[in-house]
């Protein structure tokens, strides 16, 4: 009779079918580098085609793996849903309008990607904070070295506005640089040895944004590190308030208005003899105006992911692109994409009332300067989804302890 002999090196397979991946550390630590590189460093300005295609490569296969782990869960989120409908619509707005398909799928995976990994290791949320602090933090040291080798960036002028690894122009950096400080900020509510790369990741970016002049960013670096020293916990939340307030007043009487603000006789005093500003926001209100009217032949579904040669073409010549977000949106997909991004704000603003943790309403006060600084600039809309995801996920477990809600 054959005696059962026992195999050491056989697979248990049982145990094999259990594995969880959240256990993982590595895995999503690298998946975010990855993402987190490609979205925020231009390799373009270095000419190393071979290394673009890479991070491309690696973007793109941390986006199917995390779509897996999260898909076969079987359950979405109402958050994650919004922001799938919202990169699904955008996609076919661009396909219809004959615009970018390619970097539009590459971006809007990019989009999925953020909300899928906050929510899916929302259980060891410290883990994603600190990847995402990592791999921002990283990207602005090598933007610093990139400028310190290439002095010619030092001023950004007239004939200097581009050639920064951070998103290339120079008034690109802004989103880039205060992802980089909030995340690492918020790692101090889980260890305060992160004030080893906190205190050297202020003073880079705002060395960097100094010596380019970009006054947008500097403001929102600074009015973050103001909410930063504020002690009251009621002060910061009411701080948030009011400032997401009047960015929705600016953006409304303001933006909207385009050329028309340089009629009204209230405009003109408070922003030239109040304020001490360009009525025109250094010709903002050129494109703003410009934008409303590109607007209006396609309101509903926009014209999708548009690039440079387009906004040269059709918007002005001025710039390449709105100079403000909710503009930029309106052009990507009209009304349905705006409806689409307000209500992902919807599901993550509200929970600010309820969140008594300094770390995590340091994370809105960056979203909501973040928002401030878009009514002047336009950037990619994943930084603040970014942001937006980090607050939103910070806030349940702090509200809920280690429990997933799903919304």
């Amino acid at each position: 009779m054959d005696t059962l002999v026992e195999r050491p090196y056989a697979i248990d397979l049982s145990r094999l079918m259990k594995f969880d991946p959240r256990s993982l550390t590595w895995l999503p630590c690298l998946m975010i580098i990855a993402v987190v590189i490609r979205i925020t460093i231009n390799i373009s300005v270095l000419e190393w085609q071979a290394v673009s295609y890479v991070a491309l490569f690696f973007s793109m296969l941390s986006f199917f793996i995390m779509a897996y782990l999260y898909l076969r869960e079987g359950v979405m989120s109402h958050y994650v849903m919004a922001c799938v409908l919202f990169v699904t619509l955008m996609l076919m707005s661009t396909i219809i309008g004959g615009n970018d398909i390619k970097n539009c799928f590459y971006d809007g995976c990019s989009y999925i990607f953020v909300v899928m990994v906050c929510e899916y290791y929302s259980g060891r949320l410290n883990l994603i904070v600190a990847s995402f602090a990592i791999s921002f933090s990283l990207c602005a040291y090598l933007n610093a070295a990139h400028m310190m080798l290439h002095p010619e960036l030092w001023f950004a002028n007239d004939t200097v506005v581009n050639g920064y690894l951070l998103g290339a122009n120079y008034n690109q950096m802004g989103c880039r640089l205060l992802c980089a400080v909030a995340a690492s900020v918020l790692c101090l509510k889980y260890n305060k040895w992160w004030w080893v790369n906190v205190v050297p990741i202020v003073l880079v970016s705002l060395a960097t944004l100094f010596i380019v002049g970009s006054m947008t960013s500097i403001t929102g670096i600074l009015l973050f590190l103001l909410f930063c020293i504020i002690p009251s916990k009621r002060l910061i939340k009411i701080g948030v308030l009011a400032l997401l307030a009047g960015v929705i007043l600016f953006q409304i009487f303001v933006c909207f208005q385009g050329k028309g603000i340089e009629q009204n006789e209230l405009a003109i005093f408070f922003v030239e003899d109040i304020l001490g500003k360009d009525i025109t926001f250094t010709n903002r209100t050129y494109l703003w105006d410009a934008a409303s009217k590109v607007f209006v032949e396609s309101p509903i579904y926009g014209y999708g992911y548009v690039g440079g040669d387009w906004y040269l073409s059709h918007l002005s010549s001025l710039a390449k692109g709105p100079h403000n977000f909710i503009w930029l949106i309106l052009i990507y997909g009209g009304v349905l994409l705006l409806m689409l991004f307000s209500y992902m704000c919807y599901i993550v603003i509200p929970k600010l009332v309820f969140v008594n943790d300094k770390y995590i309403l340091l994370v809105y006060a960056s979203v909501a300067i973040l928002f401030m600084m878009m009514t002047m600039e336009a950037y990619s809309p994943v930084f603040i989804i970014t942001l937006m995801s980090i607050a939103y996920y910070a806030a349940i477990k702090s509200l809920k302890g280690s429990d997933v809600i799903q919304q």
